[in-house]
């Protein structure tokens, strides 16, 4: 038998991180059973067909953990379905994204989409050199937010918080950088 940490797609450490590495190519268990009800029935309600193309690129999609643009979901799609252009896929993430699963980033111009169904709130770190986005979560920080929003008497509805700097990794090899504004 397979230990169970090749069965959900950890195939060693990362040691500077301290986690997990993904491996995109060991195949995960069933992944997104409800996403996949979800999306069918938003498909349903709106009179729109199921076809293999958009549950290949659900199914890709939902097996990532990265913030994907277009580009990069479409790379990863045509490695299963090579026929499948970039207009399927972008249609597809905008449905996706009405249905609830996806959310859209726009990041450095760049546009991404991030898994959002039942996931729980979290902020955003943002490499300006190498472009790697780090999630993050923090009590403190939206404790302080709300504290802020009552003192003015704004009734926050929600917010993305985005900070921009750079990587550890960037920063450890000088890759070159724009001098902070003054």
């Amino acid at each position: 038998m397979r230990p169970l940490t090749s069965l959900i797609g950890i195939c060693g450490i990362d040691r500077r991180a301290g986690r997990g590495l993904v491996c995109p190519n060991i195949v995960k268990p069933e992944v997104g059973r409800e996403e996949k009800e979800v999306f069918a029935a938003h498909l349903a309600k709106h009179r729109l067909k199921r076809s293999e193309q958009r549950e290949v690129i659900l199914d890709t999609f939902l097996r990532s953990e990265r913030h994907l643009s277009v580009d990069d979901l479409l790379i990863l799609v045509q490695k299963r379905a090579p026929a499948i252009g970039r207009t399927t896929v972008y249609r597809t993430l905008k449905l996706l994204q009405a249905a609830g699963l996806a959310q859209e980033l726009v990041l450095q111009g760049q546009t991404r989409f991030e898994r959002e169904y039942k996931r729980e709130h979290h902020d955003h770190f943002i490499c300006k050199s190498c472009g790697e986005i780090f999630e993050f979560s923090s009590a403190e920080i939206e404790r302080i937010q709300d504290e802020i929003a009552a003192d003015v008497g704004f009734v926050i509805d929600g917010h993305r918080h985005q900070i921009f700097g750079f990587c550890r990794d960037c920063v450890a090899s000088s890759r070159p950088h724009p001098a902070p504004p003054r």
